[in-house]
């Protein structure tokens, strides 16, 4: 038996099941209780169960039996490569608006993959469009009840999604999906919009027919698309502008207001970005319900603004020494930069400089925080003074990784600012994090004090 066999283990939770039992990153899984792994889904039904016997080789090629006891339905804590197990299902679309398809070169290979896995949708939340999802595949779906999925619609109507597809095949999609609702296989739906193509009635046309398919459609994120500098070979787009995304939350917001009374649901979220491109305030959190799709830009500026209110009604005492935190954002979070310093700058012994980054990598006109990168924040920090720490959105950072879009890691940014660089999710870590550096600080330097 050769190290080719079996399925290949990326990493090992810390704390894990697995790495208890001794299991290591570059670990290989033979078998679980002496049956053969077919694809991801196939380790997460076997990984349910309270006691496995698993048959691992390590990475000098021996054999290893391992038994493990666990609470039922908790993960063994072993992710692989790849993520599916068996072959990832790749995107056979070229759609006018693929992000992935405008990178520039030089990044590392998975960033050029674009997938279209249902499994991975089902897992981790990704999109993918149905187009060619086999009778097989949708038979499996069916029958482990592999919901909800998150599916790409962009628009019902066959002959544009021909077009915005760039595939014979992109009709399939829209049969395909309302199978799988028929089924009982619920989704959540995105239309990534593109001036002149599937704005105005066609987006009112393709929303009214996903209500149609009953409330197995759970709901419809609008997503204003993304062109970076680097687009080229591909058809001309438009962007939104401030006067269309006005127009976009006028009809969102008339759209909610029907289905609340016939859906008892708003349906219809449009992205933080729409917002902001318009200079509108944010809805309320209740408007956006349980926030389903929070990982597209849904509802995270406005639970950015809910932490923030919460830290307002604290008593926030003086920190236990001084302390020169830089707090980075992209230029799209300008308004929820400036209420948090605005709320920090409360606090005494506090210094916040607040840092709006351009997005150098990809293009002025990208202004999300979560497209920054490492040598965009270098760029925006050379010759100031970065203070004691600086502050980045966790988003900038490749899931359970410290590395950001271009390759670069946490520790080449703070080999080059001598000073820590950490990820924070919102502002209720960020103002814990900045008592305890401040707490640090003050101990190291009383501890430095001659006696």
């Amino acid at each position: 038996m050769t190290v080719k066999h079996g399925h290949l283990v990326e990493r090992v939770t810390s704390g894990s099941p697995a790495e208890a039992a001794g299991i290591k990153a570059g670990w290989r899984l033979l078998r679980i209780d002496n049956q053969t792994i077919g694809d991801i889904i196939d380790y997460k039904i076997f990984e349910a169960d309270e006691e496995l016997r698993l048959l691992m080789m390590n990475d000098q090629g021996t054999l290893r039996r391992i038994k493990i006891k666990k609470p039922a339905a908790t993960p063994l804590g072993m992710q692989f490569d790849p993520p599916t197990i068996s072959r990832l299902q790749r995107c056979r679309n070229r759609c006018i608006f693929c992000f992935i398809e405008q990178n520039p070169r030089g990044l590392r290979a998975p960033l050029y993959i674009k997938d279209d896995d249902y499994r991975l949708s089902f897992l981790y939340g990704n999109f993918i469009t149905l187009n060619r999802l086999t009778d097989s595949e949708i038979a499996r779906i069916i029958r482990l009840q592999l919901s909800p999925l998150y599916v790409s619609v962009q628009t019902t109507n066959p002959e544009l999604r021909r077009v915005m597809f760039n595939s014979k095949h992109a009709d399939r999609g829209t049969n395909n999906l309302k199978r799988l609702v028929k089924a009982g296989i619920r989704f959540h739906a995105q239309i990534v919009l593109c001036p002149g193509y599937n704005t105005g009635a066609e987006m009112e046309r393709t929303i009214k027919e996903l209500d149609l398919m009953g409330t197995n459609i759970l709901s419809v994120a609008l997503v204003p698309v993304g062109l970076t500098g680097y687009r080229s070979c591909l058809p001309q787009l438009q962007r939104f502008d401030s006067c269309g995304a006005e127009k976009l939350i006028e009809r969102v917001n008339n759209m909610q207001k029907g289905f609340l009374q016939t859906r008892g649901s708003r349906f219809v979220f449009a992205a933080d970005e729409f917002y902001n491109l318009a200079g509108l305030p944010l809805p309320a959190g209740n408007a956006y319900e349980d926030f389903p799709q929070l990982e597209n830009g849904v509802g995270l500026a406005r639970q950015f603004m809910d932490e923030l209110e919460e830290i307002e009604n604290w008593q926030l005492k003086a920190l236990p020494g001084n302390l020169s935190a830089t707090v980075v954002s992209g230029l799209a979070a300008e308004p929820q930069l400036k209420k948090l310093v605005a709320v920090f700058e409360q606090i005494k012994k506090l210094t916040v400089n607040p840092l709006l980054v351009k997005n150098l990598f990809f293009g002025e006109q990208i202004t999300v925080s979560g497209l920054l990168t490492g040598s965009d924040l270098l760029a925006a920090l050379e010759g100031k003074e970065p203070g004691d720490v600086v502050y980045i959105p966790a988003v900038l950072l490749k899931e359970n990784s410290s590395l950001f879009l271009d390759d670069l890691a946490l520790s080449d940014l703070e080999h080059v600012l001598q000073v820590p660089v950490c990820p924070v999710s919102g502002p209720l870590e960020l103002i814990k994090n900045i008592y305890e550096k401040a707490g640090q600080l003050a101990s190291d330097q009383k501890r430095r004090r001659p006696s």
